[in-house]
């Protein structure tokens, strides 16, 4: 793997953190290229937060809300005007923690819990679903589930 220019855990995601949508503009030909490149990595590590459920599902909705919403529409053409939407949806003024959330293997194993909180969350997106899966503990998707006066859900 060639070396970067522009590292995605020093320099990136500090910077989106602290919004710094000029990085971009300032960056070379080859930073650009990293951001580009990076962009879906961006997107994961900046939708996931260390902190509060509250802290946690800001950086969900932000991210969804202010990057997600139009990707399709954007795709790779326009990787400025991502790296900026990435900075408003990071915003949160200093460098934050943000843990990977892998990928799920097992998707039979959490089809209940997805299907279960499409039926409560229908405009979600799949991913988001099996994010918020991931995030979610048993007790809060048992409340959930109590909450909407669905009884006896085991996730």
């Amino acid at each position: 793997m060639a070396n970067k220019e522009l590292d995605l855990f020093k320099v990136l995601m500090p910077a989106i953190d602290n919004n710094i949508k000029e990085l971009y503009d300032a960056a070379g030909d080859d930073g650009r290229k990293d951001i580009a490149g990076d962009l879906w990595n961006l997107n994961r590590y900046i939708s996931s937060i260390k902190g509060s459920r509250d802290k946690q599902e800001l950086a969900v909705f932000k991210t969804n809300e202010y990057y997600n919403k139009n990707w399709a529409v954007l795709g790779a053409k326009h990787p400025k005007l991502q790296w900026q939407l990435l900075c408003i949806s990071g915003n949160t003024g200093k460098s934050e923690f943000h843990p990977w959330i892998k990928l799920s293997q097992n998707k039979a194993a959490s089809s209940k819990t997805i299907k279960f909180l499409e039926s409560i969350y229908p405009e979600m997106k799949y991913d988001e679903l099996e994010v918020l899966a991931a995030i979610s503990t048993k007790k809060e998707l048992k409340e959930l589930a109590e909450e909407h006066g669905i009884e006896n859900f085991k996730p």
